[in-house]
């Protein structure tokens, strides 16, 4: 299964080409769609609702993208993919 971190590589990369950047959101919701389903499963053996498990992912995906070099973020807070980025 896919990461948090491979799923929004492989759609920065996609999307992010020539200098654009996307709100943080709009990668969120892409980890989001493909994740949803395991997060699901995680709220329910954790006793929590979806809604706190998003949340902390919110962060989480944050935090990721902050550590990762290959990620780059504008005055604006919307973030792109390094120049000269590869999807392995």
């Amino acid at each position: 299964m896919k990461t948090m971190l491979d799923i929004v590589s492989e759609f920065a990369y996609e999307q992010c080409q020539n200098n654009v950047f996307i709100d943080f959101y709009v990668l969120f919701d892409k980890v989001e769609l493909e994740l949803k389903t395991k997060w699901q499963i995680e709220a329910d053996e954790k006793n929590k609702e979806y809604s706190e498990i998003r949340i902390n992912k919110l962060g989480e995906l944050y935090r990721l993208l902050t550590v990762d070099s290959n990620f780059i973020r504008n005055d604006k807070g919307e973030w792109s993919i390094r120049p000269g980025f590869k999807v392995k």
